[in-house]
């Protein structure tokens, strides 16, 4: 995979990193219970068999291992408070259907207009926020799709602050011989964490279950007898734009009436973030 050259939101959101560079799971504490053990079990079978300076030793060295990952299974809880409360834009603002993150990001992608004609111009909509206290990259992997004119698949490395929502705009233009039908377009969410892991942030009653690979297939509709009504022009480029950060009081929404140029956010149908 070639290195990552994400994009940044505009506005830029300023929300530093906070909360531990790493966390701990079940795997932790298996270790910790296993060196546990084994410090008690060693130091015993050692010091039964005269060994006394070896028992001390291994119970020395198993013991600390021990205590070392037990300090940070629970250090994030003692020292660490998560300083803010996530927007939660996706779920509460939008309400968009997301059951699961991937490493902490939340993510749905879908059509601004799925029924299409032949010819006719589009955009992806690539809704995205960060559900952690420290920065996320977001790669999104999309196509190929003939129908689209993508040859080949693309890439979109975008970074999110702590605790940012943002949306990522694709415009894209059907081919004048596709095919009418049904079609999906196949998209691969991973997630890297350039500053550590940092805390979950709270976001509200929802409870996401986290994955290290997210599947989508972002459906639309080619309608020979359909007329295009997507404002989107073959000129256009991708724009990236931030939607809200945790550093402010209120997402800013404006922001994303003017992006899809309506007056409201009233009329999105969102893909619900399953995974596939």
């Amino acid at each position: 995979m070639k290195p990552l050259n994400p994009l940044t939101a505009e506005p830029a959101d300023p929300t530093p990193d906070s909360g531990p560079r790493h966390r701990s799971g079940l795997i932790a504490l298996f270790i910790v219970i296993f060196c546990a053990f084994s410090a008690a079990g060693g130091g015993l079978v050692l010091w039964r068999e005269g060994q006394r300076l070896w028992a001390c030793l291994a119970a020395l060295l198993f013991g600390a291992a021990a205590a070392w990952i037990f300090w940070s299974l629970v250090g994030r809880f003692r020292h660490h408070a998560a300083p803010h409360r996530s927007h939660a834009v996706l779920t509460d603002v939008l309400g968009f259907d997301i059951t699961g993150t991937c490493r902490d990001v939340a993510a749905t992608v879908f059509f601004e207009q799925d029924s299409l004609a032949p010819g006719a111009t589009t955009r992806v909509l690539f809704f995205i926020e960060n559900y952690a206290s420290r920065q996320r990259i977001a790669r999104f992997r999309f196509g190929p799709h003939a129908a689209l004119g993508l040859s080949e698949a693309r890439t979109a490395d975008l970074n999110l602050a702590a605790g940012q929502a943002a949306l990522y705009v694709f415009p894209l233009a059907v081919v004048a011989d596709a095919a009418a039908g049904e079609h999906d377009l196949p998209v691969t969410l991973r997630v890297e964490c350039p500053t550590g892991a940092g805390l979950r942030l709270p976001v509200g009653r929802h409870h996401l279950h986290d994955l290290r690979t997210v599947h989508f297939a972002a459906p639309f509709t080619l309608d020979i007898a359909s007329a295009s009504s997507a404002p989107a022009a073959a000129s256009e480029k991708p724009r990236y734009l931030s939607l809200a950060s945790i550093s402010e009081p209120a997402p800013r929404l404006e922001l994303l009436a003017g992006a899809l140029g309506t007056a409201s956010t009233a009329g999105i149908t969102p893909l619900p973030a399953e995974p596939l």
